[in-house]
């Protein structure tokens, strides 16, 4: 058994008998209810009895999810998936998250989280999503040092298994990285009085996390990025080596119809590959600041939360990437039925330097709209419609996706519970054609974790 079994698996046995003993956690994740009550000091989304004051709290959770489906695209990467997407027809272990949180009375606390992760073709890998301290001081400042998701909107602060649809926005993974904008530094955040019911301003400094999900895994996203560069060509020559790397055969190319069009190297969307700009080294990397300002406002007409975001500093290209969002959230009934709804919105500058060393830039923007309702108390129904700009200097395409998804919620015990999601996506590749996605997922929530918390 390999060492990262061994750690798993050491992991879930410490995990689930500790959390069979915390049963203050609310199941429920639709963000119909957002966890936001001034329960816990430093994560008022953990819901501790009233009469609980003890000095030292252990909050540890296990959460696991996996996909079983496919996509009509080549090995899906051709969709833009996020690091912990399905990326392979038939099973996906999407990740098995193992955190706690420890609150040492009323001014510090610490959170950590691990995922760990399998594909048939790479085999198992983990990685560390965050690892934080959290001080409290007075009139409402907080300061947090560690390694953390940065706060860019929404989505960007959510792991794994608080997603709504089997994966991120295609302007997440876009514009602020594979895994979103995950940051190794710090931040300080402070209440803003007299504007809305709670307005919170965050500004912080950091650097990219290094990641990394395998050799394997680079190889075939390079297999795959090269056998669209020869799309168009004689395919016959290259059969054997395509074979050889499990890469697109003559009738994926025909059905997508590749010779009726010059690609020019474009990836149908993925970055990192075409154009004279490496889309790569746009991401944010050796030093950024970041900003956030979140307020909740009074819920009326439908409006429950607003926010803004930036973040600008060091690209891979030495040079400055700058990145801005915009974001809502409301709710709303339906017949008497619970309703929300959500948007995001971003832009992002990039100075760069081309593949014969000169400089230059290019822009992207991208926004996503969801909604959902529960339409009885164990099952949800939502929809997602996204779009990204592009931009063909950076090989980048035009992007549309469409999803839906009926989620329905099983509650195991007093501390676990089970979303089963069955969904449906269709991309437009930006005229190149067209993709379709059908996933079933199974997320199991254990422990403090279950209450669908946002870091």
């Amino acid at each position: 058994m390999s060492l990262m079994k061994r750690v798993a698996l050491a992991a879930l046995a410490l995990v689930v008998p500790a959390a069979a003993q915390h049963e203050h956690c609310d199941h429920d994740h639709d963000p119909v209810t957002p966890a936001h009550a001034p329960v816990s000091p430093h994560h008022p989304d953990l819901k501790l009895p009233s009469h609980d004051d003890a000095w030292f709290h252990f909050h540890p959770f296990l959460s696991a999810a996996v996909a079983f489906g496919g996509s009509t695209s080549e090995k899906n990467y051709g969709l833009i998936q996020g690091g912990h997407a399905p990326i392979d027809d038939g099973f996906n272990l999407q990740g098995i998250e193992v955190g706690a949180l420890m609150e040492l009375g009323p001014y510090l606390s610490m959170m950590g989280v691990y995922n760990t992760f399998w594909d048939k073709y790479d085999g198992w890998d983990g990685e560390l999503e965050e690892l934080y301290a959290t001080v409290s001081l007075p009139a409402g400042v907080s300061v947090r040092a560690g390694q953390f998701f940065v706060p860019f909107g929404h989505e960007n602060q959510t792991h794994l298994h608080d997603r709504e649809f089997v994966e991120p926005p295609i302007s997440v993974i876009r514009l602020l990285g594979e895994e979103g904008l995950i940051t190794q530094g710090g931040d300080i955040g402070f209440i803003i009085p007299g504007i809305g019911e709670k307005t919170v301003f965050r500004f912080g400094y950091g650097q990219t996390r290094p990641h990394s999900h395998g050799m394997t895994r680079e190889q075939r996203r390079e297999f795959y990025e090269e056998a669209l560069e020869h799309a168009g060509e004689d395919h016959d020559d290259h059969d054997e080596d395509h074979d050889d790397h499990d890469d697109h055969g003559d009738e994926d190319h025909d059905d997508h119809d590749h010779d009726d069009h010059d690609h020019g190297g474009h990836s149908h969307g993925f970055a990192g590959n075409g154009g004279i700009f490496d889309m790569e080294d746009a991401y944010l990397d050796d030093g950024y600041f970041f900003a956030r300002l979140e307020s909740d406002v009074a819920g009326d007409y439908g409006f429950n939360l607003i926010g803004a975001s930036i973040a600008a500093g060091q690209n891979g290209f030495e040079r400055t990437t700058w990145v801005v969002g915009a974001d809502a959230f409301g709710t709303f009934t339906v017949a008497d039925r619970p309703a929300w709804w959500r948007t995001e919105a971003f832009y992002r500058y990039v100075d760069a330097i081309d593949n014969n060393g000169n400089p230059g830039s290019f822009d992207e923007c991208g926004i996503y709209a969801a909604t959902g309702i529960r339409f009885h108390p164990s099952w949800t129904c939502a929809a997602r419609l996204e779009w990204a700009s592009g931009d063909r200097a950076a090989g980048a395409e035009r992007r549309w996706r469409a999803s839906t998804a009926v989620t329905h919620l099983s509650n195991l015990a007093p501390n676990a519970d089970l979303h089963t999601r069955l969904q449906y996506s269709y991309d437009d590749l930006g005229g190149y054609g067209n993709e379709h996605s059908v996933w079933l997922q199974f997320v199991l929530n254990i422990g403090t974790g279950c209450d669908g918390h946002v870091h």
